[in-house]
């Protein structure tokens, strides 16, 4: 395989048992690990790593300033890591850290140079997304969507 995964996929050919809906989210765990593997070696070459490439995205959909807490429970990175990534991120200028709102905890905003460096991201990952999707028809697509988002509300409890 070349160093943007092109083989990664291919590895991941699942037993038939392991498709069994008591190991299908093992299943998934894989091919997950496999797609963000192959969008991680893209963004290496722009000189970003998958974690902070998670982080800037969780700033952008935010909107607006997140507390350690809040991009914790968005990355669902856990704290203590994510404050030494964020201490890194701040170093290159992607981030800044600052008081909340209720000034009790610590706010994490994306800096301008947070942002171009998401721009210049965001066709790598679209890319890779439309990489992963490529042999899905539009109707298996949104099917796929769909049942992603029906499966996240049953898991979170909604």
């Amino acid at each position: 395989p070349d160093r943007h995964g092109s083989g990664a996929m291919a590895d991941l050919a699942p037993q038939e048992a392991e498709l069994s809906p008591g190991l299908l989210p093992f299943a998934l765990n894989r091919l997950m690990a496999a797609w963000n593997a192959r969008l991680a070696a893209r963004l290496a070459d722009i000189g970003l790593s998958f974690p902070q490439w998670r982080v800037l995205l969780a700033c952008v959909r935010a909107g607006g300033p997140l507390t350690i807490v809040e991009l914790s429970e968005r990355t669902l990175v856990p704290h203590s890591t994510l404050s030494r990534q964020l201490t890194e991120m701040e170093r290159l200028g992607l981030v800044a850290r600052g008081p909340a709102e209720d000034g009790r905890a610590v706010s994490i905003r994306l800096t301008e140079a947070g942002l171009a460096r998401y721009r210049a991201a965001l066709p790598l990952a679209e890319a890779e997304t439309e990489a992963g999707l490529a042999r899905l028809s539009a109707a298996e697509r949104a099917l796929l969507a769909d049942l992603v988002a029906r499966m996240g509300e049953q898991v979170r409890g909604a």
